[in-house]
């Protein structure tokens, strides 16, 4: 039986690429975007390669918490039951910009819109083959600070301190999520895929880019990660780690912090006006 598999922002770049191996490996692909011509567009492509591909596309504005309500409702509908969910879509705006509900834009769609939508889309998980929980993190995580006096805004504007933060905060997020979802069998991991090499890391410090440029590869090597995770049965029942390279990776001490994270879990909860797990 194919997998269900549902990703975020699968029309370009690392996403795209795991959208179409997906697709390649014979599982039932949905796209979430927000450019809805953009994701018809990756269908094509991605039906051009696979012509028995079966693959579908949904909105989905990460920057607008009232649309992601909306959208998740869509897609529940039409889903009726998800295996693996990727949440893949991210930004990193050089410029500091602002979400639609007030919130600093790579803390609101990288972070806190995520945790709303994999919430939102439990009820589909429930149902689902041995599902699982994919966070598609960074090694920037490593240079992040948990700071929620900055996620309404920041001065000054530090855009890898922010990317930082919402890369953190997707690993405890997925670390919550394990502890809470072991008994109902649906496991969460986070992973860095490895970075691209392109004009964003000129905002990178020296010292931070040291630590990145050995990752530095291609969208399609890249995408190899998050789709062994989704797919490869020696992953059943592993929860709560984090991967890079193909292996646990070392997570800063900070994503490693159980207190921390349930501290951000609990901020987090009130934020959206969410019920706890």
């Amino acid at each position: 039986m194919s997998k269900r598999v549902l990703i975020t922002g699968g029309n370009s770049g690392i996403g795209y690429c795991t959208a179409e191996q997906l697709a390649g490996h014979g599982a039932e692909v949905s796209l979430a975007c927000r450019d809805q011509t953009k994701g018809q567009a990756a269908i094509a492509r991605i039906k051009n390669r696979h012509p028995d591909a079966k693959v579908r596309l949904f909105p989905l504005d990460l920057s607008d918490l009232e649309n992601v309500r909306d959208n998740a409702a869509l897609i529940y509908r039409e889903l009726g039951e998800l295996d693996v969910l990727i949440n893949n879509a991210g930004v990193v705006p050089t410029q500091q910009e602002f979400t639609r509900d007030g919130y600093e834009m790579q803390f609101g769609v990288n972070y806190l819109a995520p945790v709303l939508f994999t919430h939102l889309m439990l009820p589909l998980l429930k149902k689902g083959n041995q599902p699982r929980i994919l966070h598609v993190a960074s090694v920037a995580h490593w240079l992040g600070r948990i700071n929620k006096k900055t996620w309404r805004g920041r001065k000054p504007y530090l855009v890898m301190d922010a990317y930082g933060q919402s890369k953190l905060g997707n690993i405890l997020f997925s670390n919550v999520l394990a502890e809470h979802l072991q008994e109902l069998g649906i496991t969460s991991n986070a992973l860095h895929p490895g970075g691209v090499d392109t004009p964003i890391f000129r905002h990178v410090p020296k010292a931070a880019m040291a630590l990145i440029r050995p990752t530095l590869t291609t969208p399609e090597k890249a995408a190899t990660l998050p789709v062994s995770l989704a797919l490869d049965p020696q992953y059943d029942g592993v929860t709560g780690e984090y991967f890079a390279n193909h292996k646990p990776a070392l997570r800063s001490p900070r994503a490693r912090n159980a207190k921390l994270a349930q501290e951000l879990y609990y901020d987090t909860m009130a934020e959206l006006d969410l019920p706890t797990l």
